[in-house]
């Protein structure tokens, strides 16, 4: 009993220096994507006056994809959420983003705001329903827009793209869904016009 009375201490001091280390080590790295851009926008210098406002009212992701992580279909039935490779912000966010950002630029005489400024010429709600990686070795972009043209007449646009990745991992995986992304917002412009 002596023995294992003077042993404490060293059986103490052993166990807390390995809780400690453990506590200390870290777990795997985080890496944060955000969806890249390729347009070159254009400066302008001087005041413009326009009467075409395009409103961005909404973006709805599906829920299983607007979450932190980057979202991979597995096969044909299952999905899996990254945990160490995520989303900067909100994928809901970073589409309402570039798309303003990219319509700006693709539609130099129109304004295009994703808050209410005036009445719109166009109001556009877009459903995105796939935004993901697919066991297939594609980049899966599908949805459906929605445009409101004079506070009257409604059109709609679905759309699905499959790009297929230059190579593996997440990073080619958030490079084919920005190009992706950009090719549908360029048919997009093309549609209004």
């Amino acid at each position: 009993m002596k023995r294992m009375i003077k042993k404490l201490p060293v059986i103490l001091s052993v166990t807390l220096f390995t809780l400690l280390v453990g506590c200390s080590s870290s777990g795997p790295n985080k890496n944060y994507f955000q969806l890249t851009d390729n347009l070159i926008p254009q400066t302008q210098q001087t005041m413009k006056t326009t009467n075409q406002f395009i409103w961005i009212e909404s973006i709805d992701v599906a829920s299983f994809l607007n979450k932190q992580g980057i979202v991979l279909q597995t096969d044909k039935i299952r999905y899996a959420t990254a945990s160490n490779n995520l989303w900067v912000s909100s994928l809901s966010q970073q589409l309402k983003d570039r798309l303003e950002q990219d319509l700006t630029t693709l539609l130099p005489n129109c304004l295009v705001s994703s808050k209410p400024i005036t009445t719109p010429t166009w109001t556009i709600k877009l459903f995105i329903d796939g935004f993901h990686g697919s066991y297939t070795g594609n980049a899966i972009i599908k949805g459906r827009w929605v445009i409101t043209v004079n506070r009257n007449n409604i059109k709609t646009k679905a759309f699905e793209r499959q790009i297929p990745l230059t190579s593996d991992g997440y990073e080619a995986l958030v490079n084919a869904l920005s190009k992706g992304w950009q090719d549908e917002e360029q048919e997009f412009v093309e549609s209004l016009q």
